[in-house]
């Protein structure tokens, strides 16, 4: 092997040794930038033809069998809406709030598939646990309020930390909720399961609300379970199935749902798609990703869906 010899040029013999050390660090400190740079232009320009290669190809293709995850929101509140027919039907508003994919179950480690979901910022963190701090540092987002999980396809795992939106469902399909009803504290047998209570005259006293025999004697001498008696009222989960999404809100993540949704306002809901009434079109797939140059309408709405901005009266002139 031939050994290499560098030249240096002449005045840095001069130079003293302390002033050769300061010259050092600045020509590194200089290569380094200069090395960093070129590094974050080479993974900026990676990262595009990675996400331009996960959007052409990377997903697999949706079929009737595929199961996606869902998305928690918060309810707003209800109010009308028309359909082109004239008639007007009650609608419930669902924000979908700060929700981001938390963490992925897999089969073969957990015993099944499924995505965890987390909504809602929380901006306390002294009641947030280090473990669960830990748990929401490794998908690199801010503790969530709300953390649910969601049963899909192998082939709809997402990775953690990305953020789902409202487009996650489609105008016109039909999906099911599940949230906690809106509790009415410890209820008698009327109000709580509809019976007719006991006659208001003809001898009875002060039992005009109350239930009457339980229908436990010497045989069976006890009380069946399962029995209707009073107790707590509401302030429990329940699932209201095939709701159409009839408009949605793209600027503020909002979903017009029909009809009536379980809970109070502020409440969590969950939010899938209908089981019952399955979606007949393909979806976003495994969830929607946004692109840099689409420009989506603030407002998307249902087909027989009557649209604010259009025209209500028609005048036509007529022929004498």
């Amino acid at each position: 092997m031939t050994a290499v010899t560098f030249h240096f040029p002449d005045f840095l013999r001069h130079i003293s040794s302390h002033n050769m050390n300061i010259l050092s660090r600045t020509v590194t400190r200089t290569l380094a930038s200069q090395a960093t740079e070129m590094a974050n232009k080479t993974n900026a320009t990676q990262s595009q033809k990675n996400q331009s290669e996960q959007n052409s190809s990377s997903w697999p293709a949706w079929n009737p069998s595929s199961k996606r995850t869902g998305l928690i929101g918060v309810k707003l509140g209800m109010m009308p809406m028309w359909m082109k027919n004239g008639s007007r039907v009650p609608v419930t508003l669902i924000r979908i709030q700060e929700c981001n994919v938390i963490h992925n179950k897999i089969k073969a480690k957990d015993g099944y598939n499924a995505v965890q979901v987390g909504a809602v910022d929380r901006h306390k963190i002294l009641r947030v646990r280090r473990a669960q701090l830990g748990h929401f540092a490794r998908a690199g987002v801010n503790p969530k309020r709300k953390v649910w999980e969601f049963m899909v396809s192998p082939d709809a795992l997402i990775l953690r930390g990305t953020p789902l939106y409202a487009m996650h469902f489609t105008p016109g399909q039909y999906v099911d909720v599940k949230a906690k009803t809106i509790g009415k504290g410890f209820q008698g047998v009327m109000k709580k399961h509809g019976m007719k209570g006991q006659p208001a005259t003809h001898g009875v006293s002060l039992t005009h609300r109350k239930m009457g025999a339980t229908g436990g004697g010497q045989e069976p001498g006890r009380i069946w379970p399962g029995k209707k008696m009073a107790g707590r009222m509401g302030n429990k989960y329940r699932t209201t199935k095939n709701l159409l999404v009839m408009r949605i809100n793209t600027k503020y993540n909002v979903l017009y749902v029909k009809g009536a949704v379980p809970g109070h306002k502020n409440q969590f809901i969950r939010i899938t798609d209908a089981i019952y009434k399955p979606l007949q079109e393909a979806p976003p797939y495994p969830t929607y990703f946004p692109k840099r140059k689409q420009d989506l309408p603030e407002d998307l709405f249902a087909p027989n869906v009557h649209k604010p901005c259009d025209g209500t009266l028609a005048f036509v002139t007529s022929k004498k």
